[in-house]
């Protein structure tokens, strides 16, 4: 009788260990990182917290200059989803055979603005009043930040690059920039009108004709060598849906193809 009790309690403890493994087993969540341009910051934190509330997932998120991020993963960076504000960075990848071509979708646009700290008393009513004016003019790294890259084409085919060059100062992202702008570190800067929606201390005074730099275009895509590619295609198709719409049209962004 005894022995038949303890074999009783034996299959029951193991019995119990093997449901706590398998529950275990099964609440562990999928860890997906995603590297996304710093303008992206506000709407894909957004995103990540309703779609991790509705799935058994971990969303990383991963932020800085486009071209910073695209070299993180050249370098063998672990990365699932790269999100970038241009599609020059993209293309590199596509060339380097890291993303598919047919994978890459474009679903936002955007637009650039110049801002100025409200400690700048001078009036700006036109770009060319820029030349001459002993201020610090903000951009991003032109190499690395697609906002910067704009900024300076623009500046450039206004035939105003030269005349205020040597007064330009460089951020790390298109954040640092405003951030700059809004501490007084920089008087003016070039940044994102999406970003600009909750400016401190500062205010718009000109947007930048689209005429003058190329199209601000935000492409989107799995990395190839991931091993979550299931779960990217979801969380992209969840960026790309209506709610992932409404969400980027709330911090400013204009939608683009998909």
């Amino acid at each position: 009788m005894r022995k038949k009790v303890v074999i009783i309690l034996m299959i029951g403890l193991l019995s119990s260990i093997s449901g706590c493994a398998n529950k275990e087993i099964n609440e562990k969540k999928d860890e997906i990182t995603i590297s996304v341009a710093a303008s992206l910051t506000e709407p894909i934190n957004k995103i990540k917290e309703e779609y991790e509330s509705a799935n058994n997932v971990k969303i990383n998120i991963n932020t800085g200059g486009s071209g910073t991020l695209k070299r993180q993963i050249s370098e063998g960076a672990e990365v699932d989803i790269f999100f970038s504000a241009n599609e020059k960075f993209m293309n590199d990848l596509i060339n380097e055979e890291l993303v598919l071509k047919e994978e890459v979708c474009s679903p936002l646009r955007n637009s650039l603005v110049l801002v100025k700290n409200n400690a700048v008393s001078e009036k700006i009513n036109k770009f060319d009043d820029l030349i001459g004016l002993n201020k610090k003019i903000a951009l991003g790294e032109i190499e690395t930040v697609p906002a910067g890259e704009y900024a300076k084409e623009a500046l450039s085919n206004m035939n105003l690059w030269k005349g205020i060059e040597t007064n330009v100062v460089y951020g790390k992202d298109v954040k640092a920039v405003k951030t700059y702008v809004e501490s007084g570190d920089a008087d003016l800067g070039f940044i994102y009108k999406s970003d600009a929606k909750d400016l401190k201390d500062s205010q718009i005074v000109l947007e930048v004709p689209s005429k003058n730099h190329k199209d601000i275009i935000y492409v989107l895509a799995p990395i190839k060598s991931s091993e979550n590619h299931k779960e990217n295609i979801k969380i992209i198709e969840f960026i790309t849906s209506n709610r992932g719409k409404e969400i980027f049209e709330e911090y400013g962004f204009n939608m683009g193809d998909k």
